[in-house]
């Protein structure tokens, strides 16, 4: 299927995870002045529009970034965490002007010009904007190519790279219960012919896909402990709403839903699987996702209270 658009999406809860991480993957590869190559397999657009219908209709920038950005560290928690203060003075310029950048805006930002970026999308619109985006000027940038086929088969193709050196994000929409099958067949069989390569995996928590899930994060660790007893691997969750009392709706119904507080949003968070984790991450990155849940139980709070 080819219906995801992450315009939907852009700037919500999960992206304030991913984006974090992302940017803290990134400033360990640039510690040392050797060329890397980045993949990102599922690249979307790149860049969003916050005033576009799409992104209005389901209000949930509005509740992720917009809500963070606004209160600039205040609020439930005593400072914002190193690490997520990196991805908010990164996002800040964007925001002045309505937009959210994507994984690969982050991605081309952030590398220098030794380096090589290559993207992959298939949605025929989304494809069209990435490579519209990406031709925007970015002075020192790396090299970028962008794709139009499948990030599976790029990724399996590509890798390992000339370089050795590099990191990938595997952010799929997961419309098809496939993909979480194809994740952990992709990420074992990459792993093993790239096995210091960084690899993120994204994921949703879905109440209804958690054996999926489950499996396929265990598939994936067991295969990579297999090959290196010793890989650091960090597993990241971040839960911003009661499982128990999560209530699964369709995207369609949620849409129609959204801003009468008739149904609660899909996902009851997300989390991150990243093999040959860089050092300090993990901890940085607990940081990060208590402070998130710290502030958004503050802004519940302050709404119950209005």
């Amino acid at each position: 299927m080819l219906s995801y658009q992450h315009i939907f999406h852009a700037g919500n809860h999960a992206d304030l995870l991913k984006h974090s991480v992302l940017i803290q993957v990134l400033n360990s590869l640039n510690k040392k002045e050797k060329p890397y190559t980045f993949f990102d397999t599922h690249s979307g657009s790149g860049l969003y529009d916050l005033t576009d219908n799409r992104s209005l209709k389901t209000g949930e920038a509005e509740k992720g970034i917009a809500a963070f950005s606004k209160a600039d560290g205040a609020g439930a928690s005593d400072g914002v965490p190193p690490a997520f203060a990196d991805y908010l003075s990164f996002v800040k310029s964007y925001l002045s002007d309505s937009r959210y950048p994507g994984s690969p805006e982050i991605e081309r930002r952030l590398m220098r010009a030794q380096d090589t970026l290559i993207l992959s999308e298939l949605h025929p619109q989304e494809i069209e904007n990435l490579r519209s985006n990406m031709k925007k000027p970015c002075e020192g940038g790396p090299v970028v190519q962008v794709h139009n086929r499948s990030g599976w088969e790029m990724l399996k193709a590509l890798t390992p790279p000339q370089t050795k050196r590099g990191a990938v994000l595997i952010d799929p929409s997961y419309e098809e219960a496939s993909d979480y099958e194809l994740a952990a067949d992709t990420i074992c069989a990459v792993h093993k012919k790239w096995t210091n390569g960084i690899i993120m995996l994204w994921y949703p928590l879905l109440a209804h896909r958690e054996g999926e899930i489950e499996n396929m994060l265990d598939r994936i660790t067991e295969g990579a402990r297999a090959i290196n007893q010793n890989i650091e691997i960090s597993e990241l969750r971040l839960e911003v709403f009661d499982k128990t009392a999560h209530k699964e709706v369709s995207l369609e119904e949620y849409r129609a839903s959204s801003g009468e507080g008739k149904n609660p949003p899909r996902l009851y968070g997300s989390g991150m699987l990243i093999l040959n984790s860089p050092w300090k991450l993990e901890e940085e990155m607990l940081s990060v996702i208590s402070y998130i849940k710290n502030e958004i139980g503050f802004q519940h709070q302050e709404e119950e209270q209005a």
